[in-house]
Protein backbone atom coordinates (compact mmCIF):
# COMPACT_ATOMS: atom_id res chain seq x y z
CA UNK A 1 0.00 0.00 0.00
CA UNK A 2 2.93 2.33 0.61
CA UNK A 3 4.94 1.25 -2.44
CA UNK A 4 6.20 4.21 -4.43
CA UNK A 5 5.16 6.74 -1.79
CA UNK A 6 7.48 8.94 0.28
CA UNK A 7 8.92 7.39 3.42
CA UNK A 8 7.37 9.06 6.50
CA UNK A 9 9.73 11.25 8.48
CA UNK A 10 11.21 9.65 11.57
CA UNK A 11 9.41 10.59 14.76
CA UNK A 12 11.58 12.78 16.95
CA UNK A 13 12.17 11.52 20.45
CA UNK A 14 10.45 13.59 23.13
CA UNK A 15 12.68 15.20 25.75
CA UNK A 16 13.14 13.08 28.85
CA UNK A 17 10.72 14.02 31.61
CA UNK A 18 11.41 13.67 35.36
CA UNK A 19 11.57 10.03 36.43
CA UNK A 20 11.74 8.68 32.89
CA UNK A 21 14.45 6.22 31.91
CA UNK A 22 15.02 7.98 28.58
CA UNK A 23 14.73 4.74 26.63
CA UNK A 24 12.01 2.90 24.72
CA UNK A 25 11.18 -0.69 25.55
CA UNK A 26 10.55 -2.97 22.57
CA UNK A 27 9.85 -6.67 22.21
CA UNK A 28 12.93 -8.87 22.54
CA UNK A 29 12.29 -10.29 19.09
CA UNK A 30 13.57 -7.00 17.65
CA UNK A 31 17.05 -7.73 19.05
CA UNK A 32 18.18 -8.95 15.61
CA UNK A 33 17.51 -5.57 14.01
CA UNK A 34 17.80 -3.15 16.94
CA UNK A 35 20.80 -2.89 19.21
CA UNK A 36 20.09 -1.97 22.82
CA UNK A 37 21.44 1.37 23.94
CA UNK A 38 23.23 1.75 27.24
CA UNK A 39 21.46 3.53 30.12
CA UNK A 40 22.30 7.07 31.14
CA UNK A 41 25.55 7.02 33.16
CA UNK A 42 24.96 7.27 36.89
CA UNK A 43 27.04 10.46 37.04
CA UNK A 44 24.91 12.14 34.36
CA UNK A 45 24.42 14.44 32.70
CA UNK A 46 20.68 14.19 33.30
CA UNK A 47 19.52 17.48 31.87
CA UNK A 48 16.96 17.65 29.09
CA UNK A 49 14.66 20.32 27.75
CA UNK A 50 12.27 19.41 30.58
CA UNK A 51 14.66 18.43 33.37
CA UNK A 52 17.37 20.71 34.77
CA UNK A 53 20.52 19.11 36.11
CA UNK A 54 20.04 20.60 39.58
CA UNK A 55 17.18 19.10 41.61
CA UNK A 56 16.53 22.36 43.45
CA UNK A 57 15.95 24.01 40.09
CA UNK A 58 13.62 21.16 39.17
CA UNK A 59 11.60 21.74 42.34
CA UNK A 60 11.26 25.46 41.64
CA UNK A 61 10.31 24.73 38.03
CA UNK A 62 7.63 22.19 38.95
CA UNK A 63 6.21 24.26 41.79
CA UNK A 64 5.84 27.23 39.47
CA UNK A 65 4.26 25.09 36.72
CA UNK A 66 1.78 23.43 39.09
CA UNK A 67 0.68 26.78 40.45
CA UNK A 68 -2.10 27.09 42.94
CA UNK A 69 -3.88 23.86 43.81
CA UNK A 70 -7.24 23.65 45.52
CA UNK A 71 -8.33 20.37 47.04
CA UNK A 72 -11.84 19.42 45.85
CA UNK A 73 -14.32 19.15 48.69
CA UNK A 74 -15.95 16.11 47.11
CA UNK A 75 -15.04 13.09 45.02
CA UNK A 76 -17.64 13.69 42.34
CA UNK A 77 -14.92 14.04 39.70
CA UNK A 78 -12.14 11.73 40.93
CA UNK A 79 -8.76 11.19 39.35
CA UNK A 80 -8.66 7.96 37.35
CA UNK A 81 -6.27 6.49 39.93
CA UNK A 82 -9.10 6.46 42.47
CA UNK A 83 -11.93 5.32 40.22
CA UNK A 84 -11.53 1.60 40.89
CA UNK A 85 -11.30 2.04 44.66
CA UNK A 86 -14.38 4.31 44.68
CA UNK A 87 -16.29 1.75 42.61
CA UNK A 88 -15.45 -0.90 45.20
CA UNK A 89 -16.70 1.43 47.92
CA UNK A 90 -19.97 1.97 46.05
CA UNK A 91 -20.47 -1.78 45.62
CA UNK A 92 -19.97 -2.22 49.36
CA UNK A 93 -22.39 0.65 50.00
CA UNK A 94 -25.04 -0.97 47.81
CA UNK A 95 -24.49 -4.35 49.46
CA UNK A 96 -24.60 -2.87 52.96
CA UNK A 97 -28.02 -1.44 52.21
CA UNK A 98 -29.31 -5.01 52.00
CA UNK A 99 -27.11 -6.64 54.63
CA UNK A 100 -26.42 -6.28 58.34
CA UNK A 101 -22.94 -7.73 58.12
CA UNK A 102 -20.26 -5.19 59.05
CA UNK A 103 -17.84 -6.70 56.52
CA UNK A 104 -20.18 -5.52 53.75
CA UNK A 105 -19.99 -1.87 54.78
CA UNK A 106 -17.76 0.66 52.97
CA UNK A 107 -14.26 0.82 54.46
CA UNK A 108 -13.51 4.48 53.90
CA UNK A 109 -16.88 6.14 54.52
CA UNK A 110 -15.66 7.63 57.79
CA UNK A 111 -14.89 11.38 58.01
CA UNK A 112 -11.17 10.62 58.19
CA UNK A 113 -11.31 8.05 55.39
CA UNK A 114 -13.06 10.48 53.08
CA UNK A 115 -10.51 13.17 53.86
CA UNK A 116 -7.67 10.80 53.03
CA UNK A 117 -9.24 10.07 49.66
CA UNK A 118 -9.75 13.77 48.95
CA UNK A 119 -6.08 14.49 49.72
CA UNK A 120 -4.90 11.69 47.44
CA UNK A 121 -7.29 12.90 44.77
CA UNK A 122 -5.95 16.45 44.97
CA UNK A 123 -2.36 15.21 44.80
CA UNK A 124 -3.01 12.93 41.82
CA UNK A 125 -4.76 15.76 39.96
CA UNK A 126 -1.81 18.05 40.64
CA UNK A 127 0.62 15.43 39.35
CA UNK A 128 -1.48 14.89 36.24
CA UNK A 129 -1.03 18.57 35.37
CA UNK A 130 2.64 17.75 34.84
CA UNK A 131 2.04 14.52 32.92
CA UNK A 132 2.46 12.16 35.87
CA UNK A 133 0.01 9.88 37.64
CA UNK A 134 -0.91 8.11 40.84
CA UNK A 135 -3.30 5.47 42.07
CA UNK A 136 -4.64 3.95 45.25
CA UNK A 137 -6.12 0.61 46.25
CA UNK A 138 -7.56 -1.13 49.28
CA UNK A 139 -5.63 -3.83 51.09
CA UNK A 140 -6.91 -5.28 54.36
CA UNK A 141 -8.98 -2.17 55.00
CA UNK A 142 -6.12 0.28 54.46
CA UNK A 143 -5.53 2.70 51.62
CA UNK A 144 -2.28 2.01 49.79
CA UNK A 145 -1.20 4.60 47.26
CA UNK A 146 1.68 5.38 44.94
CA UNK A 147 2.82 8.17 42.66
CA UNK A 148 4.03 7.38 39.15
CA UNK A 149 6.68 9.90 38.07
CA UNK A 150 7.66 9.08 34.51
CA UNK A 151 8.78 5.45 34.76
CA UNK A 152 9.45 5.66 38.50
CA UNK A 153 7.13 4.53 41.30
CA UNK A 154 7.01 6.05 44.77
CA UNK A 155 5.00 4.94 47.78
CA UNK A 156 2.55 7.34 49.46
CA UNK A 157 0.94 7.03 52.85
CA UNK A 158 -1.33 9.19 55.00
CA UNK A 159 -1.18 8.44 58.72
CA UNK A 160 -2.65 9.94 61.87
CA UNK A 161 -0.31 12.14 63.87
CA UNK A 162 -0.10 11.35 67.56
CA UNK A 163 -2.17 9.00 69.69
CA UNK A 164 -5.75 8.23 68.78
CA UNK A 165 -8.50 5.79 69.60
CA UNK A 166 -8.48 2.48 67.75
CA UNK A 167 -10.81 -0.46 67.22
CA UNK A 168 -10.21 -4.03 66.14
CA UNK A 169 -11.93 -4.64 62.82
CA UNK A 170 -11.85 -8.08 61.22
CA UNK A 171 -8.63 -8.96 63.03
CA UNK A 172 -6.86 -5.64 62.34
CA UNK A 173 -6.35 -2.65 64.62
CA UNK A 174 -7.79 0.37 62.80
CA UNK A 175 -8.50 3.99 63.77
CA UNK A 176 -11.89 4.44 65.42
CA UNK A 177 -14.48 5.16 62.71
CA UNK A 178 -15.89 8.19 64.55
CA UNK A 179 -12.61 10.14 64.57
CA UNK A 180 -13.33 13.62 63.17
CA UNK A 181 -11.93 14.82 59.84
CA UNK A 182 -9.95 17.42 61.79
CA UNK A 183 -7.76 14.69 63.30
CA UNK A 184 -4.14 15.68 62.47
CA UNK A 185 -2.76 13.80 59.49
CA UNK A 186 0.68 13.41 57.92
CA UNK A 187 1.44 12.52 54.32
CA UNK A 188 4.64 10.50 53.92
CA UNK A 189 6.66 9.84 50.80
CA UNK A 190 8.10 6.32 50.76
CA UNK A 191 10.27 5.92 47.61
CA UNK A 192 11.28 2.34 48.37
CA UNK A 193 7.87 1.03 49.52
CA UNK A 194 9.69 -0.10 52.68
CA UNK A 195 8.01 2.19 55.23
CA UNK A 196 11.12 4.39 55.32
CA UNK A 197 9.68 7.82 54.63
CA UNK A 198 12.09 10.35 53.17
CA UNK A 199 9.72 13.33 53.21
CA UNK A 200 6.76 14.11 55.45
CA UNK A 201 4.13 16.86 55.43
CA UNK A 202 1.51 17.22 58.15
CA UNK A 203 -1.23 19.38 59.57
CA UNK A 204 0.26 22.07 61.76
CA UNK A 205 -1.74 24.84 63.36
CA UNK A 206 -3.96 26.50 60.79
CA UNK A 207 -2.02 24.99 57.88
CA UNK A 208 -3.67 21.82 56.65
CA UNK A 209 -2.32 19.23 54.25
CA UNK A 210 -4.82 20.40 51.65
CA UNK A 211 -3.00 23.75 51.45
CA UNK A 212 0.35 22.02 50.79
CA UNK A 213 -0.65 19.90 47.80
CA UNK A 214 1.33 21.98 45.28
CA UNK A 215 4.52 21.68 47.35
CA UNK A 216 3.90 17.95 47.91
CA UNK A 217 3.38 17.36 44.19
CA UNK A 218 6.53 19.29 43.22
CA UNK A 219 8.59 17.47 45.85
CA UNK A 220 7.16 14.13 44.70
CA UNK A 221 8.24 14.85 41.12
CA UNK A 222 11.73 15.74 42.33
CA UNK A 223 11.79 12.55 44.44
CA UNK A 224 10.87 10.53 41.36
CA UNK A 225 13.76 12.05 39.41
CA UNK A 226 16.09 11.52 42.36
CA UNK A 227 15.07 7.87 42.70
CA UNK A 228 15.62 7.39 38.96
CA UNK A 229 19.16 8.80 39.23
CA UNK A 230 19.86 6.62 42.26
CA UNK A 231 18.52 3.58 40.40
CA UNK A 232 21.18 4.11 37.73
CA UNK A 233 23.90 3.96 40.36
CA UNK A 234 22.29 0.93 41.98
CA UNK A 235 22.05 -0.78 38.59
CA UNK A 236 25.73 -0.14 37.92
CA UNK A 237 26.70 -1.44 41.36
CA UNK A 238 24.47 -4.48 40.84
CA UNK A 239 26.03 -5.14 37.43
CA UNK A 240 29.50 -4.82 38.97
CA UNK A 241 28.60 -7.28 41.73
CA UNK A 242 27.17 -9.68 39.17
CA UNK A 243 30.34 -9.36 37.09
CA UNK A 244 32.50 -10.09 40.14
CA UNK A 245 30.31 -13.05 41.06
CA UNK A 246 30.40 -14.33 37.48
CA UNK A 247 34.20 -14.10 37.47
CA UNK A 248 34.34 -15.91 40.83
CA UNK A 249 32.19 -18.72 39.44
CA UNK A 250 34.32 -18.80 36.29
CA UNK A 251 37.54 -19.12 38.29
CA UNK A 252 35.94 -21.76 40.48
CA UNK A 253 34.82 -23.71 37.43
CA UNK A 254 38.27 -23.31 35.88
CA UNK A 255 39.91 -24.63 39.05
CA UNK A 256 37.60 -27.66 38.91
CA UNK A 257 38.51 -28.25 35.26
CA UNK A 258 42.22 -28.02 36.06
CA UNK A 259 41.79 -30.43 38.94
CA UNK A 260 39.97 -32.82 36.63
CA UNK A 261 42.73 -32.39 34.02
CA UNK A 262 45.33 -33.33 36.62
CA UNK A 263 43.29 -36.34 37.65
CA UNK A 264 42.98 -37.40 34.00
CA UNK A 265 46.75 -37.04 33.61
CA UNK A 266 47.36 -39.32 36.57
CA UNK A 267 44.83 -41.75 35.14
CA UNK A 268 46.75 -41.75 31.84
CA UNK A 269 49.93 -42.64 33.65
CA UNK A 270 48.26 -45.46 35.52
CA UNK A 271 46.62 -46.82 32.35
CA UNK A 272 49.92 -46.64 30.48
CA UNK A 273 51.68 -48.61 33.22
CA UNK A 274 48.97 -51.25 33.09
CA UNK A 275 49.22 -51.49 29.30
CA UNK A 276 53.01 -51.72 29.46
CA UNK A 277 52.82 -54.41 32.14
CA UNK A 278 50.53 -56.53 29.92
CA UNK A 279 52.81 -56.09 26.89
CA UNK A 280 55.84 -56.92 29.02
CA UNK A 281 54.07 -60.06 30.23
CA UNK A 282 53.29 -61.15 26.67
CA UNK A 283 56.92 -60.64 25.70
CA UNK A 284 58.14 -62.54 28.76
CA UNK A 285 55.88 -65.51 27.93
CA UNK A 286 57.20 -65.61 24.33
CA UNK A 287 60.80 -65.58 25.55
CA UNK A 288 60.04 -68.38 27.98
CA UNK A 289 58.61 -70.48 25.13
CA UNK A 290 61.64 -69.75 22.95
CA UNK A 291 63.94 -70.75 25.79
CA UNK A 292 61.94 -73.95 26.25
CA UNK A 293 61.09 -73.28 29.87
CA UNK A 294 57.36 -73.20 29.08
CA UNK A 295 55.41 -75.40 26.72
CA UNK A 296 52.17 -73.88 25.32
CA UNK A 297 50.24 -74.93 22.27
CA UNK A 298 50.88 -72.48 19.39
CA UNK A 299 47.19 -71.90 18.65
CA UNK A 300 46.46 -71.31 22.31
CA UNK A 301 49.41 -68.93 22.61
CA UNK A 302 48.39 -66.96 19.53
CA UNK A 303 44.81 -66.56 20.76
CA UNK A 304 45.93 -65.51 24.23
CA UNK A 305 48.51 -63.11 22.85
CA UNK A 306 45.95 -61.38 20.60
CA UNK A 307 43.51 -61.03 23.46
CA UNK A 308 46.12 -59.72 25.92
CA UNK A 309 47.58 -57.17 23.48
CA UNK A 310 44.07 -56.01 22.55
CA UNK A 311 43.41 -55.41 26.24
CA UNK A 312 46.71 -53.51 26.50
CA UNK A 313 45.71 -51.33 23.53
CA UNK A 314 42.33 -50.71 25.12
CA UNK A 315 44.04 -49.51 28.29
CA UNK A 316 46.76 -47.54 26.50
CA UNK A 317 45.79 -43.83 26.96
CA UNK A 318 47.39 -42.85 23.64
CA UNK A 319 45.74 -45.53 21.50
CA UNK A 320 42.38 -45.25 23.29
CA UNK A 321 42.36 -41.45 23.03
CA UNK A 322 42.08 -41.00 26.79
CA UNK A 323 45.05 -38.66 26.61
CA UNK A 324 42.82 -36.10 24.87
CA UNK A 325 41.02 -35.48 28.17
CA UNK A 326 44.02 -33.51 29.45
CA UNK A 327 45.93 -32.58 26.31
CA UNK A 328 44.39 -29.09 25.94
CA UNK A 329 44.48 -26.44 28.65
CA UNK A 330 40.99 -25.92 30.14
CA UNK A 331 39.13 -22.83 29.03
CA UNK A 332 35.63 -21.42 29.50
Amino acid sequence: MRAGKPVPACVKASPRRPGEIGRLRVDGRFAKVLSATVPIPSNGPFASALVPEDLDELYAQELNAIGKVSAPQSLDRPHRGLVQLLKQEQRRRDKAAESDWSCDHPKFDTPLGKRRLRIFNALFLALSKRGHAGDAYDQDGEIHARAVIGDTYLGLDIVIVGSHRTERQQGYVRPAPDLPASTPLALRLDPGFDRKATLTWQDDGDSKLESKIAAVAAATIVAGEKKFRQSLREAEERAKREQIEQERRRQEHLAQLNQQRLQNLRTSGELLRQAQDIRALVERVRRAIDEGSVEIDCATLEAWQQWALAEADRLDPVRSGQIMTHLDEPSI
